[in-house]
């Protein structure tokens, strides 16, 4: 292994200090998960690690001012068990409680996962069905912006070498409303997720959806919103005919976005797949909203 410098920054203040003129030679690490297999394959080759895994005022969640507010480095064990994210968000605790191995549970921050840019990220699908935004911060200035802008591909996001991402955040999810995250994998656990949906509903005192917040993972470059899906089923009752309309939409959009994507060989046994893993998502969904 190349010899590399080390830096393990105990504040936000501190680590972007280290960052400032950061370049291509630069990597950060957090639980480290990715870092290790990369490095050892050779993907990787970096001058300067700065391990931010010490930074111990980036482990939250919260609730403030009707928004879910989540640490960078906050561990997917401690959202799989969060009371806020049982409650609110349900969607997000199953997601991090689908995450790899205990071991890598433990150790993998949501951060982490959102900055890898995986297509097949399980937080993410979840988070983007939640309207989450995340938050960087440089030594010079701290932006926002909405999770579903942030990738531009596969392993490609648009935080910048001087940045970290520091929080993710969504309005708290209403009374009215239910979540739930719904994924296939190749083994139970330690699966790399092959299709995953996520999905946020609401609706008023008679059963009509008045929001619809839904995205699919691994069927694309990276996890998306079905935006189509989500205006069809607005301002329709949430009986069996139009969530089965909703499923079969679903479908399909997923068979054309695999025909797009590296995943075109899969195309068809994913559409069917996706098919009755939202089947089971509706389930849960309907059964919390009654």
């Amino acid at each position: 292994m190349k010899k590399f410098n080390y830096f393990a920054p105990k504040t936000v203040e501190e680590a972007v200090k280290i960052l400032a003129g950061a370049d291509k030679d630069t990597q950060i690490i957090a639980g480290g998960t990715d870092f290790i297999v990369q490095v050892n394959k050779k993907m990787i080759s970096p001058e300067k690690v700065v391990d931010i895994k010490h930074i111990k005022e980036l482990a939250y969640v919260r609730e403030e001012n009707e928004f879910i507010k989540i640490g960078a480095l906050t561990n997917f064990s401690y959202l799989e068990s969060s009371e806020i994210l049982n409650k609110k968000a349900k969607a997000l605790a199953i997601a991090c409680g689908e995450v790899g191995s205990i071991q890598i549970r433990n150790l993998g921050t949501i951060g982490g996962n959102i900055v890898n840019a995986s297509a097949a990220g399980d937080s993410i699908a979840a988070l983007m069905a939640l309207d989450a935004s995340v938050v960087l911060k440089s030594e010079k200035e701290e932006r926002t912006m909405k999770l579903e802008e942030f990738y531009r591909g596969s392993g490609d996001c648009q935080i910048r070498k001087d940045e970290i991402l520091t929080e993710i955040f969504f309005k708290a999810p209403s009374e009215n409303s239910a979540t739930s995250f719904k994924k296939l994998g190749k083994r139970k656990a330690l699966a790399i997720v092959v299709i995953s949906i996520g999905a946020l509903i609401e609706k008023d005192k008679d059963n009509i959806c008045t929001k619809a917040q839904i995205s699919l993972g691994a069927i694309s470059r990276y996890p998306v919103r079905v935006r189509e899906v989500e205006e069809a089923l607005m301002g329709k009752e949430l009986n069996r005919e139009n969530i089965e309309a909703c499923i079969e939409k679903i479908s399909e959009i997923t068979n054309v976005s695999v025909d797009n994507s590296p995943f075109k060989h899969l195309a068809l046994y994913k559409g069917e797949a996706m098919k009755g893993i939202a089947e089971e998502l509706f389930d849960d969904i309907l059964a919390d909203l009654n």
